[in-house]
């Protein structure tokens, strides 16, 4: 009975910080971006970011996009990881990101 008791407790422990994190979005500008392959190219890339649960890709009025991006808040993203994950595909830059409130 103790042994089940402390894994529920440890599990307690280990799954709270992540319920009380709360969602989290950010916002960029993306430059590159000429087709649905590439929002689709961009979308996978970022997906992969620990966290990442929605991205939206929106055309501007000018030649950027607007780059959404929703995470589970368990850690911060910046703009220097974002780019990172693009790395490979290096035709699309951030050019700004903001954590929106």
């Amino acid at each position: 009975m103790k042994l089940l008791q402390i894994i529920q407790i440890v599990a307690i422990l280990c799954i709270a910080p992540l319920a009380m994190a709360g969602e989290t979005s950010y916002i960029g500008k993306l430059t590159g971006v000429e087709c649905t392959a590439c929002k689709k190219t961009i979308a996978q890339a970022l997906s992969k970011i620990d966290g990442v649960q929605t991205i939206r890709i929106v055309k501007n009025k000018d030649e950027t996009h607007r780059l959404e991006v929703l995470t589970d808040g368990s850690k911060a993203i910046t703009k220097a990881d974002a780019n990172k994950a693009l790395e490979k595909a290096e035709h699309y830059q951030i050019q700004s990101w903001s954590k929106s409130s």
